[in-house]
């Protein structure tokens, strides 16, 4: 009569009929295909070929492809005696948002970082900020090579810097950074003066700037917005400056309650392309048309400006050349190359058809 295998023996069995199953290839057993040392053949995974014949190097990485080897990357980063990791540290919010990458411009830029890091043979490590979780553990727990930081304030990049010694770049960094951290940012300001002279040129002199903040970026932008407006000699230009809430249904409301003011209006310039969609929605939800009634425009230019109906006026900002930037400033101080202490990306004015033209009846709306 067959004996039951013990619990013990049956798992040990299924390790074992798994292992030889192809689920889990060994160095040896590539080895004593090739008839090659196990050293050979790790040599070849990791790259190190200089005393390999090509022959071998060619028969090896054949046999791999047949067995369908896929190398452990935690053993090529020891190999390498190098973690071959670059943070992407988010530290960027917004409340009302479960994590920052539900914000399209910033899911973009990670998504652009994550393309130049690994063009160049490196990982990306995304390193976000929970409440609860120390940001400076995860950041050196991972022991990254170089560091890129997005949204970060300025005690947090002091902070970081204070122990973090390799390579550090900071994206849209509006305060004092430490010496050494490379600085890749928009050239904000241009973009709201840019934006603002378009409007005022379109005949749109009751224009606001809606934005839920007043540092940083967004500070910047307004201050083009100013620029601007003083230029072509508008009253009262501080009143054009409009903070609104960043929870949405908080906006929602805010919206509802100012919606006779903003009919008034005629062109709404928002920080970023998220609130300008969103308000063009509100607004025609509510019976205003854009841009017949109210002009809508915002900045970034991400994906879904061009889907919106009407498709949204923008400034753009280059996010590739930003992430591409940031990403060549760590990796030439890691060759220990020269970088720039800062790199600024210009912008660009997207015309589309959320903006109407009133330079022939701006005067006869005045009057009204």
């Amino acid at each position: 009569m067959r004996q039951r295998q013990a619990p013990a023996a049956r798992h040990l069995c299924r390790r074992r009929s798994l292992f030889l199953g192809g689920f889990m290839i060994r160095i040896k057993d590539i080895a004593e295909k090739a008839g090659v040392s196990p050293t050979t053949v790790s040599n070849v995974i990791h790259g190190k070929t200089g005393r390999v014949s090509g022959e071998t190097v060619e028969k090896i990485n054949r046999i791999l492809e047949e067995m369908n080897y896929v190398p452990s990357i935690s053993a090529r980063m020891l190999a390498r005696e190098h973690s071959g990791l670059i943070g992407v540290v988010l530290g960027y919010t917004r409340e009302g948002m479960s994590y920052a990458l539900e914000d399209p411009f910033i899911a973009e830029l990670v998504g652009n970082l994550e393309y130049q890091i690994q063009e160049n043979g490196y990982y990306m490590m995304l390193v976000t900020r929970h409440q609860g979780r120390d940001l400076m553990e995860q950041i050196l727990g991972w022991n990254l090579e170089a560091m890129i930081s997005i949204g970060l304030e300025e005690r947090e990049i002091a902070k970081i810097r204070s122990r973090f010694s390799g390579p550090m770049a900071v994206i849209d960094g509006y305060c004092r950074l430490p010496e050494g951290v490379v600085n890749v940012r928009t050239d904000d300001w241009g973009g709201g003066y840019l934006m603002a002279k378009y409007l005022l040129k379109k005949g749109h002199r009751k224009l606001l700037f809606l934005t839920d903040n007043d540092h940083a970026v967004d500070h910047e932008r307004w201050l083009g917005v100013q620029a601007a407006l003083e230029e072509e000699q508008v009253e009262n230009v501080a009143s054009s400056h409009i903070l609104i809430a960043r929870e949405p249904s908080g906006r929602k409301r805010q919206y509802q309650e100012m919606l006779p003011f903003l009919r008034k209006q005629s062109a709404l310039f928002f920080a970023s392309d998220l609130y300008a969609v969103e308000a063009l929605n509100f607004l025609q939800d509510h019976g205003v048309r854009v841009p017949e009634e109210v002009s809508v425009a915002g900045f970034d230019d991400v994906s879904y400006a061009k889907l919106s109906r009407p498709a949204l006026t923008t400034v753009r900002q280059n996010v590739d050349e930003k992430a591409r930037r940031a990403a060549q400033a760590v990796l030439k101080r890691m060759r220990e190359e020269p970088a720039k202490a800062e790199y600024k990306v210009s912008t660009l004015l997207i015309e589309r058809e959320s903006v109407s033209d009133r330079t022939d009846r701006s005067e006869i709306s005045e009057n009204i």
